[in-house]
This record gives structure tokens, sequence and C-alpha cells, in this order.
């Protein structure tokens, strides 16, 4: 027997009806929060959601809560990484400034002559 859910995915369930849209918005939702993520304590991708907002490590044990269906990172550490990037990207301009600013002009060297060269 074939697989009768290979296009919808888990919204396959649901069969024939509700309308295609909301059945594929279901399936990617549902992949998503199926799945695991990675564990932001231990690195391991173990992370499994239990309930709303209720994430579990199977490898380090640890307890997360988060968003519904996608764990994501606190605000503090989204706000610590957008003060990174602004400064990288402060950074960047400057050195981007300094290579186009003209070096100021090289001397030539004095052509050393028999005859005085001529004032004006």
């Amino acid at each position: 027997m074939s697989k009768r859910t290979k296009k919808v995915g888990s919204a396959g369930r649901l069969g024939a009806r509700y309308g295609v849209r909301i059945r594929k918005r279901i399936a990617e939702i549902e992949s998503v929060s199926k799945g695991r993520h990675e564990c932001p304590k231990c690195r391991a991708v173990a992370l499994t959601r239990s309930a709303n907002g209720i994430w579990i490590c199977r490898k380090c044990g640890a307890h997360l809560a988060s968003s519904s269906y996608m764990p994501t990172p606190p605000v503090a550490v989204r706000r610590e990484v957008a003060e990174v990037l602004a400064k990288a990207e402060a950074r960047e301009e400057l050195e981007v400034d300094a290579e186009e600013a003209p070096a100021e002009p090289e001397e030539l060297p004095q052509m050393k002559s028999g005859k005085k060269a001529n004032k004006e």
C-alpha cells in the first residue's frame, strides 16, 4: 500500500474538510512543532515539545518555556544579538570609510641639480 498523506502530511487526518489552505497551514505548523530542535543549554538536537509552550531536552533534561509551536530565544538574548550586530555594522562602516578616504598626498622628491630653483 502507498502512503495516503504524502502531500499534506499530518493534516491528512482531516480528509477533504476545512479547505486546502487551512490544511496546509496545519501541516506546516505541526511539522515544525513535532520535530526536534536545538537545545539552548547543551546544543544537542533533542528538544521536543511536551505541551503548549513547554519544551524538554531529551539529553540534558532541561525544561524551557517558549513559544507554542517553535522554541524561540528569550527577548534578552535577541536584544544582545541585535546590539552585537549593530556594533559590527558600525565597525564595518568605519573600516570602509577609512579605505575610501584619500590618503595625504605624498611629497615628491626634490631634484638635486647644480642650479638653484627659481623662487617665486
